[in-house]
């Protein structure tokens, strides 16, 4: 059976083509002259193979196509997502030539890092030394009991943090600030551990 349909190619990985072909003309309209009960009238009537309609064809094609990327554009692309996960959980060596410890979404350690760094309150000044230090005193994250010694561990976690592009420093001053892209990232990495991780481990203990 002849059907209408509208098809996506590959080109080699380089041009994404997409094509409309007609294969049933019948189905659509094209508005042309008629006699009807002896009389001539302009009606829409079934498209025929006919050169003299090409440009019908040229129409349909163009609407169609158009159609069918403006539904693309309303897909999800999770490629963002990905790459944005994959670029904390992979060791980086930055200029200095010292190698920075990655990310794991799924600790715990890590994840309170996290939730500590989107408090609301450093949502318009940034925030400071001190102010992650003071979140992070209730959590699992490894602080020494000298003061100075704990200073200077949370110090260097804004550099760890910079490294991996999920803080940027406030110019002319100490504090540091997390993009929003930053925000969705490290919020997605809570709920994966808080909320899909659990409900998938039960889905796993049924199915086994």
């Amino acid at each position: 059976m002849k059907q209408n349909r509208i098809k996506m190619d590959d080109k080699a990985g380089l041009v994404l083509r997409i094509e409309t072909v007609i294969n049933a003309p019948e189905e659509c309209r094209v508005r042309r002259r008629v006699r009807r009960c002896g009389r001539r009238k302009t009606e829409w009537v079934p498209l025929r193979k006919r050169v003299a309609y090409l440009f019908r064809y040229r129409e349909i094609y163009r609407q169609c196509n158009s159609r069918y990327l403006a539904a693309l554009a309303q897909v999800d692309d999770q490629t963002p997502a990905l790459r944005g996960l994959d670029a904390i959980t992979v060791p980086k060596t930055p200029a200095s030539g010292r190698p920075v410890k990655a990310f794991n979404p799924l600790a715990r350690v890590d994840s309170q890092l996290f939730e500590a760094l989107m408090s609301g309150e450093h949502a318009l000044h940034g925030f400071t030394n001190r102010d992650v230090r003071e979140k992070l005193r209730t959590t699992l994250v490894p602080l020494s009991d000298n003061p100075t010694t704990q200073s200077a561990q949370v110090s260097r976690l804004p550099h760890r943090l910079h490294v991996y592009g999920l803080v940027a420093k406030i110019p002319r001053s100490r504090r540091w600030r997390v993009s929003a892209s930053s925000y969705r990232l490290m919020s997605a990495a809570l709920r994966l551990r808080e909320l899909h991780f659990p409900s998938f481990h039960a889905d796993a203990a049924k199915a086994a």
